[in-house]
């Protein structure tokens, strides 16, 4: 299991999972990251490899990460605390009662007919897949209090390591390949290199050979086509969380908490389930309203797009 060339850039894992580089001086832990280029991204392979996932936090320039927090913490500003609360504690009660009801799921059979070899991966899947989701669940963007008081490196180092191994988990276990996984590679070398430029040459594993650009910024090393699109995709960003009114989520507000207490009804009855017959009559009769929670939400989204624009 191999990270492509397109997904290579320690930056590109971040962003991914939610939302690197080098720079003298600059260490995460016990870990300084060299200044010289194809050095720089070997450390941070080698640390990332070890399980040392908060080093992709401490490699970003210091703007990187003020723009991260900014984006997230203004998030936090715009949600409605007790949606957004109730929606994370939702999320987590849905995993309890997964865990909990692991066998009825596996083996009801409203969900069509699985191939035994299918159950058999996603039984072996299931301790990852709640993990990942709790892990979510009790991080500190789980309350609105703690997405407006975001913090990158407390999340680095509190949160990534668990995310990445059980993304890793799944992707293992799947036997696919992991946008979030180790980066493994035969060699680095730079090709050439000014004050501000480098062209590192990678050679992965799989014997593919490619020649990545990078920038300095602010004493980092950054691939150079995050560096460029890096300060119009934050700004694009933050126009589109300033755009959201806090009237329109207001107005929707009492649908929201209304589909929320409905969905958690429909927790409550799976979680009492005894026997896999009580579990089954219990998800078929979620089926109706949750059809028509979808059917609801496909015509707004249809009213939406035919609305005509105002001139």
């Amino acid at each position: 299991m191999f990270i492509t060339h397109k997904t290579f850039s320690p930056y590109a894992a971040v962003v991914a999972l939610f939302f690197s580089a080098c720079g003298a001086g600059i260490s995460s832990t016990t870990v300084t990251i060299p200044d010289e280029s194809s050095a720089a991204m070997q450390t941070i392979a080698d640390e990332v490899i070890a399980g040392n996932y908060s080093i992709l936090w401490h490699a970003m320039p210091t703007c990187y990460q003020t723009d991260i927090n900014a984006i997230a913490r203004l998030a936090g500003s715009k949600v409605d605390p007790e949606i957004y609360d109730k929606g994370f504690g939702l999320f987590g009660r849905f995993a309890e009662v997964a865990d909990k009801q692991k066998l009825f799921i596996l083996n009801t059979s409203l969900l069509g007919e699985q191939p035994a070899e299918q159950i058999a991966e996603i039984e072996a899947a299931w301790p990852s897949i709640i993990g990942f989701v709790q892990t979510i669940v009790t991080s500190s963007i789980s309350s609105s209090a703690g997405l407006r008081a975001f913090d990158g490196q407390v999340f680095s180092e509190q949160t990534l390591p668990a995310l990445f191994k059980y993304s890793n988990d799944l992707a293992a276990i799947s036997n696919k390949e992991n946008p979030f996984g180790s980066l493994q590679f035969g060699s680095l070398k730079t090709v050439e290199s000014t004050d501000t430029t480098a062209v590192l040459e990678i050679t992965f594993a799989s014997g593919d050979v490619v020649e990545e650009d990078f920038t300095k910024v602010e004493n980092r090393w950054v691939p150079a086509e995050i560096a460029i699109n890096w300060s119009t995709e934050m700004a694009a960003a933050k126009k589109q969380l300033q755009a959201i009114s806090s009237k329109e989520i207001a107005k929707n507000k009492p649908q929201l908490m209304g589909i929320i207490t409905m969905l958690d009804g429909i927790l409550t009855q799976l979680n009492t389930a005894k026997t896999q017959e009580q579990f089954d009559q219990a998800l078929q009769g979620a089926m109706i309203p949750i059809g028509l929670l979808v059917v609801q939400s496909m015509g707004e989204g249809i009213g939406t797009l035919t609305k005509p624009i105002a001139p």
